[in-house]
């Protein structure tokens, strides 16, 4: 079945259709991960974007299911140069095609996605349209400006209760399960819709951690978080990754802004210290350096390739976060120290 990219810069692509034979849209990123489709695909980060694979060659082997990072296919669509959707998982998984079927996802394959990512390296981020016949829409919307938490976000209270006597309040702005699992295995987790009624909190806890999530961190919909995180980080620990990494920024009077085309992929390098680590990322919006002067933030690592903020703390409070994902569910686990840096600000032995 033929299947058209349209760009809301006029350009077409004509591919293959498969999984789901709908439509769809959305703001149109790469990822250079060769590995770890399951898992990038169930990532509620995705919200609202639909996703290139720039490696060519994917869905070569069988889903399972054991590692999706959510409930469901978080992208809105898939890209791909030349993927093996139509071998089937047979005993050890689930077939691509066939999951992304399930999930009502629409894909094209066939696609020049070299050339497809160099233009977006080029010229930026891009809106476009997956569709079933070659015909441009009235308007290109922005994903970016939805409410994208509102659209993960666990919407009822949830205790996770793994044994430690350390109690975190984690607020779900579309955390990755891997993340929640890892984090587990350092205290017990009170997990809340990130719309909670933070000032009335009925329960104990130690810590505030802030994980992962789509869209713009500076929408309106988040301003009651970043006011409850903004007055509570001075008497308690708060900790955050990628999206939970902006909230603290913004919450302590820094900046965020729109990144050209983001990082998204398993292979970032960053600079702690004196130290280079590869990390997993997935992110379009990052933290302004610059405007964290002032703020008692200071900046602890960046990226090596173009700067980008990656670790942040506070000069005085114990208020920390990193822009990538520590967790690795796909990815290297270089990072893992950032549980163990959790640990000791919670005052337990490592």
């Amino acid at each position: 079945m033929k299947r058209y990219l349209l760009l809301e810069d006029g350009t077409t692509y004509e591919g293959t259709g498969y999984g789901y034979e709908g439509e769809t849209n959305g703001e149109i990123v790469f990822t250079t991960s060769m590995s770890g489709y399951l898992e990038t695909i169930t990532d509620p980060s995705y919200a609202g974007e639909i996703l290139i694979f720039a490696f060519p060659e994917i869905a070569n082997y069988p889903l399972n299911l054991e590692h999706m990072e959510s409930s469901k296919v978080q992208v809105a669509g898939i890209i791909t140069k030349d993927a093996h959707a139509i071998f089937s998982g047979g005993e050890s998984g689930t077939g691509f095609n066939e999951f992304l079927k399930q999930n009502m996802v629409p894909a094209i394959d066939g696609i020049d996605t070299r050339s497809l990512v160099e233009k977006i390296r080029e010229s930026g981020a891009i809106k476009g349209y997956i569709r079933n016949k070659n015909e441009f829409p009235d308007k290109f919307e922005d994903t970016m400006d939805l409410d994208l938490v509102s659209m993960v976000s666990i919407k009822k209270y949830k205790y996770y209760n793994s044994g430690h006597k350390k109690q975190i309040l984690f607020i779900d702005v579309g955390t990755k399960n891997s993340l929640i699992k890892r984090l587990s295995e350092t205290a017990s987790l009170h997990i809340v819709p990130y719309n909670y009624d933070f000032f009335n909190i009925k329960f104990h806890y130690d810590a505030i951690f802030l994980p992962n999530g789509p869209g713009n961190p500076g929408h309106s919909s988040l301003e009651p978080l970043r006011a409850f995180i903004r007055e509570k980080s001075s008497s308690m620990p708060v900790m955050g990754v990628c999206l939970g990494n902006q909230l603290i920024a913004l919450s302590m009077g820094g900046k965020t802004e729109k990144m050209k085309y983001g990082h998204r992929g398993i292979n970032h390098a960053v600079l702690i210290g004196n130290r280079v680590y590869i990390t997993s990322h997935n992110h379009g919006y990052a933290v302004n350096g610059d405007s964290l002067k002032g703020t008692g933030m200071e900046i602890c690592g960046t990226d090596i390739n173009d700067g980008t903020v990656e670790m942040i703390k506070h000069r005085e409070l114990p208020v920390f976060s990193v822009q990538f994902h520590p967790e690795a569910y796909p990815g290297p686990y270089d990072s893992t120290w950032f549980f163990n840096d959790i640990k000791t600000t919670l005052g337990e032995k490592i």
